[in-house]
């Protein structure tokens, strides 16, 4: 049995690069060569753990807790504080039991996603934007909405410890809503009314600089709110994925997703008494789309792939990752799921070698 593999060759094998026949011999070859062994394990560790830093790197953290007043409720003193300021009168005890019962409050505090549910309870209309700028705020603010952006209270409130400090801590979260209530026109100020533990809020004046630091690790979340409804001014801001890479086996997932879709779609308008036509005919309820997927002209399978790259794009910018189970790894001892970047089984301590990672 041959032993000894070009390296290169090994190279090609783990960016899945080599035919049927090659990959058996090096296969075999790792089998009976213990350094080439570690030297294949040790390249999927570091290749793994290459792409969870790299995708770590651009997540938005939608699922991140507004929680920093003390009492994780610094979410509804912002949407209290916005409802008082426009005469509405509220108890925040009566908020926070509403928001509980809803679960939009939880235990550790209000998830960005959540924020300003409360506000729609009460008829508000709310619009959620990611990647926003201080001039997006100023321009919400000058049409008379309300603000609230997420930011990282310890930057806002210069009390973040020195990075060599014990306490500092690289993966602190945006952890604190605020409401913005003015841009100075030179920019250089921003007027923000920040919810504390002691209940003594008040509006307080930052630098523009220090806003948008502490802004920044929100991904510059910010919530806009209005009353009146305005649709001449719907301008659509969905979360730009464009540089988020997809694996061949996703893309090969989008087109399952699009005729999936496409059927959902199909069905339920045939439970609403929609047929086959060849023209539309709203009144007779005719489409000429209700048809299965593979007799779609290209331009409408077009349509459901986009949303399909599209959905997919977004669930990993959010810091979600798609695994298929049936390839993943297992402890040979007690049966765990095993990620490619561990040394041992986290559940039972077993030593992993090359045969679990086969």
């Amino acid at each position: 049995m041959k032993t000894e593999i070009d390296i290169k060759k090994v190279d090609r094998f783990l960016a899945g690069k080599t035919s049927p026949e090659e990959a058996v011999e090096i296969l075999a070859a790792i089998s009976v060569n213990p350094k080439l062994e570690e030297y294949v394990v040790t390249q999927k560790r570091l290749n793994y753990a290459g792409e969870q830093i790299e995708d770590y790197g651009c997540f938005i953290p939608a699922g991140s807790m507004a929680a920093d007043d003390g009492r994780n409720l610094c979410d509804l003193q912002c949407e209290a504080f916005i409802l008082k300021n426009v005469g509405v009168e509220v108890s925040e005890e009566d908020l926070a039991h509403e928001a509980r019962k809803n679960y939009w409050l939880r235990g550790q505090g209000t998830p960005l996603f959540n924020m300003g549910k409360l506000l729609e309870s009460k008829g508000y209309l709310v619009n959620r934007i990611y990647n926003a700028d201080i001039e997006a705020v100023s321009g919400a603010l000058e049409k008379g909405y309300s603000v609230i952006t997420v930011v990282n209270g310890a930057v806002l409130n210069g009390t973040m410890p020195d990075i060599l400090s014990d306490d500092f801590n690289l993966d602190d979260d945006p952890n604190h809503a605020v409401v913005v209530t003015s841009v100075s026109e030179d920019r250089k100020t921003v007027s923000v009314f920040n919810p504390v533990e002691a209940g003594d809020s008040e509006v307080r004046q930052y630098a523009l600089h220090t806003f948008e630091d502490a802004w920044s690790e929100s991904r510059r979340y910010m919530v806009q709110v209005r009353k009146k409804r305005f649709q001449e001014e719907y301008i659509p801001q969905p979360v730009d994925v464009s540089d988020v890479e997809l694996s061949s086996e996703l893309r090969e997932l989008t087109e399952m997703i699009a005729e999936n879709a496409h059927d959902v779609w199909a069905d339920s308008r045939m439970k609403e008494g929609w047929t086959y036509g060849k023209e539309r005919n709203d009144a007779e309820k005719k489409n000429p789309d209700l048809l299965p997927y593979g007799e779609l002209p290209e331009s409408e399978k077009e349509y459901d792939r986009l949303m399909a790259i599209h959905t997919i794009k977004l669930v990993k910018r959010l810091g979600y990752r798609l695994v298929n189970i049936t390839s993943m790894y297992k402890c040979p001892d007690c049966g765990a799921v095993i990620e490619p970047d561990y040394n041992f089984c986290p559940n039972c301590g077993h030593k992993l070698s090359w045969e679990d990672f086969r």
